[in-house]
Formats: structure tokens, C-alpha cells, sequence
């Protein structure tokens, strides 16, 4: 009998193989042992063609999605930006990665975990196989086939919650109370610097990035092994993403500000009033403006001017030069010119470039940037 039972299970998988195989079509590549934990071919073959349907049409945000459950995009209008051209472009247009179903895990009332892996063959290197990513997606049984959904609430369903103030945070081990309502006050004291209501937020607390990004459903990225501490937030939805193990995080609270204060502002100014009111990396501007004044002495060929706009030079701790830079001069025009030339300087004109910006501010032109940096960073 048992025997029998054996048999039936590798007719079976031998079926769906055959019918799924390797390769199911352009879209989707269905590895053999991804249906290991689900025996029934019906719901097996809804799986699929649910999946292949999400992956068609999830990087056209301008049509409406059938896979996405629409009082889910209420919620976060963007839930799955981490997947948007993860197939990767080659130059002749055609996509380098490819979606490979691994695996798919049973979690109850017909849900489902889908883990999912963007690999391809770079046949001009030997053919040599690279990964992009290794993600996860949960799926919901619905009248139709399959919603899909980002596995965040799945991966902290055993998380703790607390209530502070305005902000809620979900966190896997400890939450220190006394930085958590140091992180309230902030964001009390900011909204009433600029005279609008504290913001509410959703604060997720990991201890690193690699817990972090596997929170947020990645089991492979290669940016989840790029820093020791980060973090990033989704303004849409004033949500924080913390991997620095810390109740703190001023600089992204202020970015979820910014976003809704000003509609036409420079990065290079978003990102230096973020670093000068909250730091970069968890270190402060005090300490920043010496990694600066320290990369400048040592590079004195370097274009300052270009230095401050272009984010492509970091410094000690991983932190672009050009936060630095620009935190410098955001404190500098609001100790002179208070709240109100911040605000002048988060709106330039019409075809105003920066330096322009800068300029009718406080009468320093792009040719006399390079020295004026040189004497905040005198300072330091």
C-alpha cells in the first residue's frame, strides 16, 4: 500500500512537471520542486497562471491590476516598487532576469507563501548564471484565482507592537522606551517648527539591514549586504524601515515632511536639511563636517560645486559627500535666515537651478560656492 502511495505521488509530480516543466513560458520559469508541498493540480495550476498574470502587468501602474486586491492599494498604492524592473534591461530591450518559482508553502485558509528568484545566463561570460534577487510574495485565495500580496504582515505576524505617541512601532526583540518617546517629541517638536499636525508613523525596528530586507520579504539582495546600519521610509505612506537597531531615525521623519511641504524641491536640498536636522548613518552633521573637511584636504583637485550636487562621492560611514555639503548650507541659512529662508530654499522658481536658488537666498554664486563651503567647513 504504501508503495502504492509512492507511485501515485511521482505519477503526479511527473504530471505537473510535464505539464509545467522547467520552462512554462517567457514569463515564469517553474523549478521542479516548487509544487513539493502542494498536491492539488487545480490549485496548483491557478497558482501559476495567477502568478503569471500578477508578473505581466505589475510594472504598469497606470492599468488597474486583477491580482492586486484593491482595498490593499488603498492602504499602499505601491506595495510590490521593490519588484518594478527587477527582470533587469539588456541593451538590445529584452529582460536579463527571469521570475523562477522555488518554492510554494502552504500557510492556511488557502494562503500561500511564493518564494520566487531573478536569475539569467550571461552568455558573453562564459555563461556564467547571476542572481538578482530571491523574494517572497503571499497569496490569497479570491473568487477569480490569486491576490498577491507583500509579505511584510506575514513576516512580523509574531512581532510586537507598541503605541508611542504618534508613532507605532513593530519590532522583533526589545524596544528601548526612553529613545522611543525622545523619537515622539521629535516629531512633535518638528511638525510645530513648521505649524502643521504631528505626522502619525509606522516605525518597523530591525536590528541590521539583513533583518531588515528579509522582513521585507527579500532572502536575497545583494544592497541587503552593502552596510552594517541603514534604513530608508516610504513617504506615500510615512512608513520607516529601520536596520540600525535604534527607536531614533529624525532624518527620514524629516524627509516625510519635506514631501508633503514642498512639491518642487532640489534632492541636494531635501537630503542636506534631512542630515543637518537628523544626521546621516546614525553620526551627526558636527562629526559629518570633519569627514568632509577631511575628503576635500585630500582631494583638492575634486569640483566642490560638483562635489555638492552629484551623490556619487561618499566619505567615512558610507554617507555621500553631498548630504554633508548640503547640510552645511541648510544650517547656515537657517541660523541666518530662520525657518522662512529654509522654506525659500525648498522652493526656487521656475527654471531655477540650485545655484541659482542659492544665490537669491543668500547672494552666493556658483563660482564663489567652492570658498563659501570652505568656511562653514572652517568651522569643524
Amino acid at each position: 500500500m504504501r508503495r502504492a502511495i509512492i507511485l501515485a505521488i511521482f505519477i503526479c509530480s511527473s504530471i505537473i512537471n510535464s505539464s509545467y516543466g522547467q520552462v512554462s513560458d517567457s514569463v515564469l520559469i517553474i523549478g521542479k520542486p516548487a509544487f513539493y508541498l502542494v498536491s492539488d493540480t487545480t490549485i496548483r495550476i491557478e497558482l501559476t497562471n495567477s502568478l503569471k498574470g500578477f508578473l505581466r502587468t505589475r510594472n504598469d501602474t497606470s492599468k488597474s491590476n486583477p491580482y492586486i486586491e484593491q482595498a490593499y492599494l488603498l492602504k499602499d498604492n505601491t506595495p510590490f516598487n521593490w519588484l518594478f524592473n527587477a527582470e533587469g534591461k539588456m541593451p538590445n530591450g529584452e529582460n536579463f532576469f527571469t521570475p523562477t518559482l522555488l518554492a510554494v508553502m502552504p500557510i492556511g485558509n488557502e494562503k500561500y507563501i511564493l518564494k520566487i528568484a531573478y536569475m539569467g545566463v550571461d552568455k558573453k561570460q562564459f555563461n556564467i548564471p547571476k542572481l538578482n534577487l530571491i523574494t517572497t510574495l503571499e497569496a490569497r485565495k479570491n473568487s477569480n484565482g490569486y491576490f498577491f500580496y507583500n509579505a511584510i504582515d506575514y513576516n512580523t505576524r509574531l512581532y510586537n507592537v507598541k503605541q508611542v505617541g504618534d508613532i507605532k512601532y513593530i519590532y522583533p526583540n526589545k524596544l528601548n522606551n526612553d529613545k522611543a518617546n525622545r523619537m515622539n517629541s521629535f516629531n512633535t517638536s518638528f511638525a510645530k517648527k513648521f505649524n502643521i499636525k504631528p505626522l502619525k508613523i509606522t516605525y518597523y525596528k530591525c536590528d541590521d539591514p539583513e533583518q531588515l530586507f528579509k522582513m521585507l520579504g527579500y532572502d536575497y539582495i545583494e544592497n541587503m549586504y552593502y552596510s552594517l546600519s541603514g534604513g530608508f521610509a516610504h513617504q506615500w505612506t510615512n512608513t520607516l524601515f529601520a536596520g540600525n537597531n535604534s527607536e531614533m531615525y529624525p532624518h527620514e521623519v524629516v524627509h516625510f515632511y519635506t514631501s508633503i511641504l514642498f512639491q518642487h524641491q532640489f534632492r541636494e536640498v531635501d537630503e542636506g536639511y534631512a542630515t543637518y536636522i537628523g544626521g546621516s548613518g546614525g553620526v551627526g552633521v558636527e562629526k559629518l563636517a570633519i569627514f568632509a573637511k577631511t575628503y576635500i584636504a585630500k582631494n583638492p583637485k575634486d569640483d566642490i560645486g560638483d562635489l555638492a550636487t552629484n551623490f556619487k562621492i561618499r566619505v567615512d560611514g558610507g554617507v555621500p559627500i553631498t548630504y554633508i555639503l548640503n547640510a552645511l548650507v541648510c544650517k547656515d541659512i537657517e541660523e541666518k535666515l530662520g525657518v522662512e529662508g529654509i522654506k525659500k530654499l525648498f522652493s526656487p522658481e521656475p527654471q531655477e537651478d540650485y545655484f541659482a536658488t542659492l544665490k537669491r537666498l543668500n547672494g552666493v554664486s556658483k563660482e564663489e560656492f567652492p570658498n563659501y563651503i570652505k568656511t562653514l567647513l572652517a568651522n569643524y
